[in-house]
Order: C-alpha cells, then sequence, then structure tokens
C-alpha cells in the first residue's frame, strides 16, 4: 500500500455462514466501492469471539477515495437485515512491513486500537509475531485510532491474541483471509 493511499475498514457483525455471506458481501462491495481495487474479505477463526465476524479491507488512492455516508439505508445491500455494517472508516499506512502471511500456515491477528492509545511501542515490542502493519485513523469520525495487523505463526495465534486482550481499549481477533471468486 502507497503512503498516499487510505484502506477503508468495514465490519460485518453476522451470524450468516461464509457461502451466504459472499453473495452479498459482494453485492454491497460492488455498490460501495465501485472505482477501488479488488476489496480483501477475511472471515473470524470459528472459535473466536470478538465483535466482527467479517472484515473488509479494501485500499484505495487518496484522491479516489469517498467515505460511506452512515446515515445512507443498508436495506437495500442486505435485505433480509441478518447483517449489521460496521463503518470502521478510513486508514493511512503509518508503518508496514509485510502484505500477507509470511508462509501458508501464518494467520493475521487484527486489533482494533482505540483513539486514546499513546503507547505504540508496546504493540512494536510484543513477541510471537513476524511481521506488523500499522494503520492510523485518517478522518476524525474512524471508531478507533488505529488498526493493526499481525502476521504470526498459527501455534503462536492464541498467545499473541491474550497478550493484546490484556490491554484496555482493544477490540481484536484472529482472522483468515477468504478467498472469494470474482467473475
Amino acid at each position: 500500500m502507497k503512503k498516499d493511499s487510505i484502506v477503508q475498514f468495514v465490519g460485518f457483525v453476522t451470524n450468516l455462514p461464509f457461502e451466504e455471506f459472499v453473495p452479498r458481501w459482494e453485492n454491497y462491495s460492488k455498490w460501495q466501492l465501485i472505482s477501488a481495487p479488488e476489496p480483501v474479505l477475511h472471515q473470524k477463526e470459528p472459535e473466536a469471539k470478538n465483535k466482527f465476524r467479517y472484515i473488509s479491507q479494501q485500499g484505495c488512492p487518496e484522491l479516489e477515495f469517498h467515505l460511506i455516508n452512515k446515515n445512507e439505508r443498508r436495506s437495500d445491500h442486505f435485505p433480509d437485515q441478518n447483517v449489521r455494517i460496521i463503518q470502521v472508516g478510513g486508514f493511512v499506512p503509518f508503518k508496514q512491513k509485510r502484505r500477507s502471511p509470511e508462509d501458508e500456515s501464518d494467520i493475521k491477528l487484527i486489533a482494533f486500537i482505540s483513539h486514546d492509545e499513546i503507547d505504540l511501542e508496546f504493540y512494536s515490542d510484543l513477541p510471537l509475531y513476524h511481521n506488523l502493519n500499522i494503520y492510523q485513523a485518517y478522518f476524525e469520525s474512524c471508531l478507533y485510532g488505529y488498526v493493526m495487523e499481525f502476521f504470526v505463526s498459527e501455534k503462536e495465534a492464541d498467545d499473541l491474541l491474550r497478550q493484546l486482550k490484556q490491554r484496555q481499549g482493544i477490540e481484536t481477533g484472529i482472522y483468515k483471509e477468504c478467498f472469494v471468486p470474482h467473475g
């Protein structure tokens, strides 16, 4: 991701299984993010207990970014109301070490950090992860001050998750990037 890019994160709260959610998400992403590159969809691990079951992440050049109006009706996109859409906001790359997992057994742990956080070194100093991407809120209206992507081996992920959950003001979970065929 380039420094002059904005990354939009959208959280989805739902009980829909992947097969039922994906067609609705594809329709939503086509409608909302017409000119931007293909979004990446992340799905939380089945046993994880966190707010978002799915997270959509999409970067686009700063000049083309269009913030979605939170007051728009969502029923056109998820007519059965089984999906709650939460606009996390637009973020700029603050520190990027890696774009994808080290190998296929690595997973991504995504942490949403509150606006009150001032000690970013705490996260950089944590053990267990291979790489860390940090995104900083671009708009005041973002729900969080930072979004962090930790790339960690599957066997170390639970330990890192426990360390993060001990910190105040964090919403975090283990996510795997989903393969969504486009066509």
